[in-house]
């Protein structure tokens, strides 16, 4: 029973509520004095059962407490009731705020009501759609995110919609390719939201999308299938069919459904199609099952998610501190349990003597250690979801590390190999090529020779000389079979591109190394036949007195009060026969080495004394 943890699935019909263990084996049924059973929600967080009765006079809406022993009687008390003829299809809990949520098809609403109030409190109107053409159906919560989502089954505008939990921010997140939409679930583990649909005719859906309608993807689509509520676990999807009485399930994760990539066809409308096989019937029973839900352990699974992590938190908090004021005195048995019931940490709740485990465990006293042999050649990691993964060594892959990368890579006795960055190669036998050794050389080189024995014109890849040669030495009929390629016919399969980034980078350093040469030469041959000018600085000093004692007059000339001086370095305090200075004039004629010095004497203090200094 789901106070032991050996229940996984709760199922109702319209006479009782079956518990079954996570393979679908019954563990025991409950609420046999009912006769029109139809929605079901679960409080995980306290192991008790809602559900709803569309004809009992009673009351609508009951809870289920399951007992501590299996001989214990199962406590069931009203929750809600009856007023007018309510048609429950779905049901909803919030295990932060404990309201307890239902849609009524007949009255077209969504109510909601606290599990702790009175009896004699009606609930409150969550939604009115009296006064649009919406027909609510499935309901489900996010706690996390705190949002509520419901189906829109009205064939002529069925919709899937969202609305914050404070009543606010309405939205319609999905209203294409959908004739009647029924069961709608959120999955904390995915933050997706998986829904089923009756599609037009005998045709039906499973699909999924996030959490605002984004990235719809169809996981299955079949006939002869009439889909009404479902259920998600961490690895499946598992949905009940009124057409043939029964429970079925499909993969949760496949290769066409996960990724848009892998779909086989995407419609006009951008949902991902893909027609798979592969659903399996669990369960069939004598009369349509009406509800479906299961244990999703998030007390432990999503307590370190981002989005979940204060909710957890909150929820758990409470439960805890609610455990030890109801018990201030406990017994002996209590304390007992309190110790050692629960191994490896877990942390212990007397109202339902249950354990909540430690990220990592699992089971009824949290002895499972959900890494323990659960990666083959790899290491074990928990998840921020709370679920075992695994980092796999260099040589092996799959969710398990269970795969061996080389496993029947390489074909034809190619050697695998892995290199530092994990990816694999395959080292080809002899007469073998490609990528995994899968092209037979010689088979290929076959087939061109029997062409070019037809067509002298025909392009032979390069290496299939010799092997066309053996072909017509050890068959029979070889040379009227193949014919052995020259050498202007033989071309590469792969020829490496002329112009890759090597030959560039080469071209340009070449041309870049030519040109300097070139410059380099051209400078020097010009400083051999062109002998480069002198730098003459000259400085202007201007006095306002001079200073006979201190200052050394440049000149024997008689030193003037103001004094204007030119001073020429390395010039004009030479004399002549040292001062290798040149006038502006003899610049202005061209200079040449058959210049006759006599010339350049006489220019070379031209108009010195008609200087004024």
């Amino acid at each position: 029973m789901f106070s032991h943890r050996s229940s996984y699935f709760a199922v109702t019909t319209p006479s009782k509520i079956y518990f079954y263990d996570e393979h679908w084996k019954e563990v025991t049924t409950s609420a046999h004095q009912f006769e029109y059973l139809a929605g079901i929600t679960f409080d995980e967080a306290e192991e008790k059962i809602y559900f709803s009765d569309n004809r009992q006079n009673n009351g609508s809406i009951f809870s289920l407490i399951i007992p501590h022993d299996y001989e214990d009687p199962h406590l069931i008390d009203k929750m809600v009731q009856r007023t007018n003829n309510e048609e429950i299809h779905s049901l909803a809990y919030d295990p932060l705020e404990r309201n307890l949520y239902w849609s009524d098809m007949v009255s077209r609403k969504i109510y909601m009501i606290s599990v702790d109030a009175k009896e004699s409190i009606k609930p409150k109107v969550f939604i009115d759609f009296a006064n649009e053409g919406t027909l609510p159906d499935g309901i489900a919560i996010d706690f996390c995110r705190r949002l509520l989502f419901w189906t829109n089954s009205n064939f002529t505008s069925a919709t899937i919609e969202r609305i914050g939990l404070d009543g606010k921010d309405r939205k319609v997140i999905v209203n294409t390719n959908m004739y009647a939409p029924h069961g709608i679930v959120v999955d904390q583990l995915t933050d997706r939201i998986y829904y089923v649909v009756d599609q037009q005719g005998i045709h039906f859906s499973v699909e999924s999308a996030n959490l605002d309608g984004t990235d719809r993807q169809i996981i299955l689509k079949g006939v002869n299938n009439e889909p009404f509520s479902l259920a998600v676990t961490k690895d499946a999807v598992f949905w009940l069919d009124r057409t043939n009485r029964a429970i079925w399930s499909h993969a949760k994760y496949t290769s066409k459904s996960v990724t848009k990539q892998a779909a086989e066809s995407e419609n006009e409308e951008g949902v991902i199609e893909s027609i798979e096989e592969g659903a399996n019937m669990v369960l069939q029973y004598v009369d349509k099952p009406r509800g479906i839900v299961a244990r999703s352990n998030y007390l432990t699974n999503s307590i370190n998610d981002e989005q979940c992590h204060e909710v957890v938190n909150a929820i758990k908090s409470r439960i805890l501190s609610n455990s030890k004021s109801s018990n201030s005195t406990p017994d002996e048995r209590t304390n007992v349990l309190r110790k050692s019931f629960c191994l490896n940490n877990g942390e212990f709740v007397t109202q339902s003597t249950t354990c909540i485990c430690k990220v990592g465990f699992d089971g009824k006293r949290c002895e499972i250690n959900q890494c323990k042999n659960h990666c083959i050649h790899g290491t074990c990691v928990i998840s921020s979801r709370g679920l075992p993964t695994c980092e796999c060594h260099q040589n092996y892959h799959g969710k398990r590390c269970e795969l061996s990368k080389c496993e029947g890579y390489c074909l034809n006795n190619g050697r695998c190999i892995v290199e530092d960055s994990g990816e694999v190669s395959c080292d080809c036998k002899e007469r073998f090529a490609g990528t995994r050794c899968e092209y037979n050389t010689t088979e290929i080189c076959g087939l061109y020779c029997k062409l070019y024995k037809l067509d002298a014109e025909t392009s032979v890849p390069y290496g299939c000389h010799d092997i066309c040669d053996e072909l017509i030495e050890r068959t029979e009929n070889g040379t009227q079979t193949y014919a052995v390629p020259k050498l202007p016919n033989l071309e590469m399969c792969e020829q490496e591109k002329t112009w890759n980034s090597t030959v560039i980078i080469v071209l340009v350093s070449g041309v870049v190394a030519s040109l300097g040469l070139m410059l380099l030469i051209v400078h020097g041959l010009r400083r051999f036949y062109k002998p480069a000018r002198p730098r003459i600085k000259k400085t202007f000093v201007v006095r306002k007195q001079a200073a006979p004692s201190t200052d050394t007059p440049l000149t024997n000339r008689p030193m003037a009060t103001e004094a204007c001086e030119i001073t020429i370095e390395n010039c004009c305090n030479m004399n002549i026969c040292d001062t290798p200075c040149f006038d502006s004039k003899l610049l202005e004629k061209t200079l040449s080495r058959n210049s006759k010095v006599k010339d350049d004497k006489k220019m070379l203090i031209n108009g010195m004394d008609d200087e004024l200094y």
